[in-house]
């Protein structure tokens, strides 16, 4: 620079004088003289022009570089670098380097920087052959980002800035994730199929083995191999696909080649670009014939749309040792899924044995003390008559949730609808949530909607028992203070929203907490079986609570009207219901238990109804031949010899016979009604038996 300074100046002097003298000798010297100093004068006046002016190709390449600058401060969402390319030093490292790449700015050296990027393979040959015609040198590559939990890729844009001293590096990296993973997508949009080709290539080429290229129009295609070592269907070539893919067939498994066939074939191909389904799809096969040498691969399959042609790219690569990792894997988890079943089933099996076996005796408890309760006795017996008529119908709802804790385990649970009373459920919860408070200084309160209808129809015995847990829990956590049961009903048609509030004066529940209890798991808590049981009618379960003051569970849930009196007027005409009157009816009773068939008797005999006992399928089938007629029958399943089943076949295989017949059985595990019923029962009862369902079914088939 002062080279060319002190030229200018030395012309400036040389030019000056030349036009001194010109005017000097203007008026004296011969006219060519004049004219060719004139030219000289001129010409060096151009020249000291020229070199004052700005050069204009580094002017615009000044210009280039300020937009690169500006653009460093505009794109937040990329991360840019310049790099000194004579000593390697990094002039210039966007703050947001650690949002993008996942590396703290203050973590890397300049050396590290510029091996991490200038020395990656594909982009040092690209940056050798650069032949400075483009503007940049452009590459998609893998990175490993420590924040990602997936492969993240990376789109590195390289800007050689040459100037007449100075070479340097301006580098873009973008996160390419998203567009490696749509790449068929952005491949279709390609104006040039052929360079396009090449840009999937140099992306492919170290994630997979083999490439068939397939053009669905002409019917032809090209196989080439990344790796020379992995020619899995025979040498690279081109041709005719349909007849390519018949030959490539041959090296696929014959368990798997319709399969291939099916995903390969030039018709479904076809039929993808028709319906414009280009998303890829990926499949898995085997290679080989023999089973013990078999090689898994997997090929994702590419639609390639544009205005000429419709193309596939079949991208294949080994995953043999991956697809024996997963073998692996599934046969593990079959055979804990196996072994789970196996727990599962014995557990069930255990179940319904413990119910069976129980329920037998219970039912002669039951009934028995329910017999004796119509006979005239004192009430101190009779009190504790119904004390052992209630233990033994405790021990019957712990049999009962034991059974719906494990049906709600394996979601089979449903629902066991009848007819009840709604003053006679409330009436008994008060009674059992007294009798729990026991010695607590507690008050206990029922308040029922005296417009709420008498007898509705839904699933009683789970109501029962979820409520139950609800005020049990409630006197639990209350030492002091009250406990209070609210019932409240909305009209809709036939049916009455209930509305069932229970609330306490106890420890309360912190707020944190009671997200976690409505959402447990857990079947076998207090309010997770709750929470399952109103779920099954449809219903919803909500807490309130504070600290030390109070919680309120309110449970709401719909049951159909059958009976609309008000409970205001059975409560004032202090209305018991009665049992109906059967007379002049006849029934028959086959049950191997005696005990059974004596409590069941006595239980039928409260109707007035005519009872035929007999204790085998066998004396059954022989009664019915001998042309007796009865109005029902009750049949026990379970029985030596024949069974309630198989003598119920029998029946029905004679000739002319009608009666109704109801299964009698302590089978209660969930689907059993349904499963005795497709059998050809007409009804069912288990045992014990409550009174409540005995009357329907009498009301069903002989009163009505």
């Amino acid at each position: 620079m002062k080279i060319k300074r002190g030229l200018v100046l030395a012309l400036l002097i040389v030019f000056t004088s030349l036009y001194a003298y010109y005017m000097l000798i203007m008026n004296s010297a011969n006219i060519v003289f004049k004219n060719v100093l004139l030219i000289i004068i001129i010409l060096l006046g151009i020249y000291i022009i020229k070199l004052l002016l700005p050069n204009n190709s580094n002017n615009i390449r000044y210009k280039y570089k300020e937009k690169l600058y500006n653009s460093l401060e505009i794109n937040s969402d990329t991360v840019y670098i310049m790099i000194d390319e004579s000593n390697k030093k990094v002039i210039y490292l966007s703050n947001n380097i650690e949002e993008i790449l996942g590396i703290k700015k203050s973590d890397l050296t300049d050396d590290e920087i510029v091996s991490k990027i200038l020395n990656i393979p594909i982009i040092k040959t690209e940056l050798s052959n650069w032949n400075r015609s483009g503007k940049y040198v452009s590459q998609m590559i893998e990175y490993d980002n420590p924040k990602y939990t997936y492969q993240m890729w990376i789109k590195v844009k390289i800007f050689p800035v040459i100037d007449s001293k100075e070479n340097y590096y301006i580098i873009e990296i973008i996160d390419a994730t998203k567009d490696h993973d749509r790449q068929h997508l952005l491949i279709s949009q390609a104006s040039d199929i052929k360079t396009r080709e090449s840009q999937l290539n140099q992306i492919t080429a170290a994630s997979y083995d083999v490439e068939i290229d397939i053009d669905t129009i002409r019917n032809s295609y090209e196989l080439k191999y990344f790796k020379s070592d992995n020619l899995y269907f025979g040498e690279g070539r081109q041709g005719k696909y349909t007849e390519g893919l018949e030959e490539i067939l041959t090296y696929i498994n014959e368990n798997d080649r319709k399969f291939v066939y099916d995903a390969l074939s030039l018709e479904n191909l076809k039929e993808h670009f028709s319906k414009y389904e280009l998303d890829s799809i990926t499949i898995r096969y085997r290679i080989g014939s023999e089973i013990k040498n078999n090689t898994w691969l997997e090929s994702t399959i590419f639609f390639l749309s544009s205005k000429q042609r419709n193309k596939v790219s079949i991208l294949t690569k080994n995953v043999t040792e991956k697809a024996e990792s997963i073998r692996e894997q599934n046969v593990m988890l079959q055979n804990a899924l196996n072994e789970a079943k196996m727990v599962s089933k014995s557990k069930t099996n255990l179940i319904s044995t413990i119910s069976h076996d129980i329920r037998t005796p219970l039912t002669n408890i039951i009934g028995f003390s329910d017999s004796l309760l119509y006979k005239d006795l004192s009430e101190d017996v009779k009190d504790d008559i119904e004390n052992i008529k209630d233990s033994s119908l405790e021990v019957l709802e712990i049999i009962d949730e034991l059974i719906d804790t494990s049906n709600i385990e394996k979601r089979v649970i449903k629902r066991e609808e009848k007819e009840y009373s709604i003053l006679k459920l409330f009436k008994k919860l008060e009674s059992d949530a007294k009798e729990y408070i026991g010695n607590k200084d507690l008050k206990f309160n029922l308040v029922l909607d005296s417009n709420l209808p008498v007898i509705l129809y839904g699933d009683e015995i789970r109501i029962f028992r979820a409520l139950t847990r609800l005020i049990n829990n409630a006197v639990k956590y209350t030492d002091e203070g009250e406990v209070n049961v609210s019932v409240r009903g909305e009209k809709n048609d036939n049916f009455v929203n209930l509305t069932v509030t229970v609330e306490d004066t106890g420890v309360g529940i912190e707020a944190a907490k009671i997200n976690a209890i409505i959402n447990s798991k857990n079947t076998t808590s207090g309010i997770g079986y709750v929470k399952n049981i109103i779920e099954l009618l449809d219903g919803k379960l909500e807490i309130e609570s504070e600290v030390g003051k109070y919680t309120k569970v309110i449970a709401t849930f719909r049951q159909k009207i059958v009976e609309d009196n008000k409970v205001r007027e059975l409560i004032k005409n202090n209305k018991i219901a009665q049992e109906f009157s059967l007379e002049g009816k006849k029934v028959l009773v086959v049950d191997d238990n005696k005990l059974n068939l004596k409590v069941t008797k006595k239980m039928l005999e409260l109707y007035d109804l005519d009872v035929i006992l007999l204790e085998s399928g066998e004396e059954c089938l022989e009664n019915i031949k001998e042309g007796n007629t009865y109005d029902l029958i009750f049949l026990d399943q379970m029985m030596p010899g024949m069974d309630g089943i198989t003598t119920l076949n029998n029946l029905k295989s004679m000739e002319n016979f009608n009666i109704p017949v109801v299964v009698l059985t302590a089978d209660a595990m969930e689907g059993k009604r349904e499963a005795y019923l497709n059998s050809g029962f007409d009804d069912y009862i288990s045992k014990p038996i409550d009174k409540s369902e005995l009357s329907r079914v009498l009301k069903k088939f002989i009163k009505n």
